[in-house]
């Protein structure tokens, strides 16, 4: 068993953005043509719309136009993409869409009463009670950019219904959080008791240790902090490691401040190194947190940082600090005593990143809050706060008004991307949650 565990070690240090995202979808492209128009008068852009959509892994299409509701099995995709080439479809896929019963993305462009019959479709499957969008392009890089971003969203909206993730807690059950979360998700969770957790990280031989000492040294500066701590520290990121990769379990919350007092050392390094290997891990046995970990993964292809709000700076910047941070969203990393008790031990590092998105879910899982800002300066900058620091300017948005808004203490921070928004749309509208951008 200890090859098995060393052997994996290796294997999952790739990211998980490379198994999760588009390798979750299961979608159907259809065409709709009217037989009035000639196939002249589309067929080079289909063509060019067919390149790009057979690029994205997960997709069947069905190759000719359509003039009438094909053949398709009911209940054997989770989405379809409808292209309108022609005017006077609309009727047709609203029959389309009323046959398959399924979310529809229609697909319009500018030429052939295309737009216009999309437009007319959209409504029509909107009063069948049937999830629509409608996106508008006339080559197939405004199709790439535009669907790149929808399929980022619903692919993580739907990996997000089948994740198994591990909720480690005194009692080795599920927490009523747990079941909540299970509840409005879709999700599974499994509990392991902090003793259970003990048992296996004892099990840590002199190789595991040195292994695992070894990866973390690649990425955190591990000298002079206390050898005996440290392999304490290392054998829960072993214990969790090899609880996830043998139940196969894909994302962890802990509820930490009770292991904390259990077991003398804080599980910051362990947290920090499984968001690091591409499994969301959440402290504070924070599921709404989670939640936004596993985006990020999905949709930067890094991890999330987990920050809890600590005020603002004389200037007015807004202040974010934990314990927990990816050393892969950093650099200069290393080891310092964990802030509110003094236990070893907790992560800092220097920030990479220079603009951010960040946000949480909302308490009944119905809504996502985002918040966009520019760093200041990050790190170790003050003693009184949590070990890695951020100082944000957040634009119009002053520290007050944030206050009076915030949803909840931890907030996920993402690396900005140019499409982020716009997949945060996507996902919300699968989920049926509520997307509200403050600034």
């Amino acid at each position: 068993m200890k090859q098995h565990y060393r052997s994996v070690i290796r294997i999952n240090t790739k990211r998980v953005h490379q198994t999760y995202g588009c390798l979750n979808l299961n979608a159907l492209v259809i065409s709709l043509a009217s037989e009035l128009h000639s196939k002249e008068y589309y067929s080079k852009l289909y063509e060019s719309f067919k390149r790009f959509l057979r690029s994205i892994e997960g997709i069947k299409i069905i190759e000719e136009p359509q003039y009438s509701v094909p053949e398709i099995p009911r209940n054997e995709y989770d989405l379809a993409f409808v292209i309108i080439l022609t005017g006077g479809t609309s009727r047709l896929a609203e029959r389309v869409a009323r046959k398959l019963n399924i979310p529809i993305v229609l697909i319009a462009h500018n030429r052939h009463n295309s737009l216009a019959s999309a437009l007319s479709a959209r409504e029509r499957i909107r009063k069948l009670g049937v999830k629509v969008l409608l996106v508008l392009a006339n080559d197939e890089y405004t199709l790439a950019s535009k669907l790149t971003p929808i399929i980022k969203g619903i692919s993580t909206a739907i990996a997000l219904s089948r994740l198994r993730v591990l909720e480690v807690n005194r009692e080795g059950l599920p927490s009523p959080r747990a079941k909540y979360f299970m509840e409005v998700t879709g999700t599974k969770v499994e509990a392991v008791s902090y003793k259970e957790v003990l048992e296996r990280a004892a099990k840590a031989s002199g190789e595991d240790l040195k292994e695992i000492r070894d990866s973390v040294a690649l990425n955190i500066d591990t000298s002079g902090v206390d050898q005996e701590y440290l392999d304490k520290s290392l054998r829960i990121y072993y214990a969790l490691r090899y609880i996830v990769l043998e139940k196969g379990y894909n994302a962890v919350s802990i509820d930490c401040f009770p292991f904390l007092v259990e077991y003398g050392v804080t599980p910051c390094l362990a947290v920090a190194m499984l968001n690091n290997d591409g499994i969301p891990t959440a402290c504070e046995d924070d599921f709404y947190s989670l939640i936004m970990l596993f985006i990020s993964l999905n949709f930067t292809g890094k991890p999330g940082w987990i920050a809890n709000p600590s005020g603002a700076t004389d200037e007015g910047y807004l202040r974010f600090a934990h314990c927990t941070v990816a050393p892969s969203l950093g650099k200069s990393c290393y080891l310092v005593p964990h802030f509110e008790t003094g236990k070893p031990y907790a992560v800092t590092c220097r920030l990479s990143g220079k603009r951010y998105v960040f946000g949480r879910i909302t308490t009944n899982y119905t809504g996502i809050v985002l918040y966009r800002g520019k760093k200041i300066s990050s790190g170790l900058l003050e003693p009184g706060y949590c070990r890695t620091q951020l100082v944000l300017d957040t634009g119009p948005l002053d520290v007050d008004k944030f206050i009076e808004g915030a949803v909840g203490n931890h907030h996920v921070f993402m690396e900005w991307t140019s499409d982020i928004i716009e997949a945060f749309k996507a996902l919300a509208w699968w989920m049926n949650w509520h997307l509200e951008i403050r600034n």
